[in-house]
């Protein structure tokens, strides 16, 4: 399966996870741009997401963590990692729905 398809799914699965909870969850419709969702909490919190695929280092077995683009940081997005498995985690990690 192409990278981008993994990311694609894990994208959805992470809008899946979110509407689960509650949330109110808008999608960014540009391909290359800054986040992927708008994640709106039931408290009203807003939360600008980049969803990432989990990936680990075939060397050393460690996850492998994104640096934020300097317009990611400004507007402060954060970025979820998903995978098959399991529940996604912010990274740097945070509280859910604050």
């Amino acid at each position: 399966m192409k990278d981008s398809t993994k990311g694609t799914i894990n994208e959805y699965r992470a809008i899946n996870e979110f509407l689960k909870q509650g949330c109110i969850v808008c999608k960014n419709v540009e391909q290359h741009g800054p986040l992927d969702i708008t994640i709106i909490w039931p408290t009203g919190h807003i939360e600008l997401l980049d969803i990432k695929t989990k990936s680990i280092r075939k060397r050393d077995g460690h996850p492998i963590h994104r640096s934020l683009t300097d317009i990611q940081k400004k507007l402060g997005v954060v970025f979820y990692y998903k995978d098959n498995n399991k529940e996604g985690h912010y990274h740097p990690p945070t509280g859910k729905g604050k």
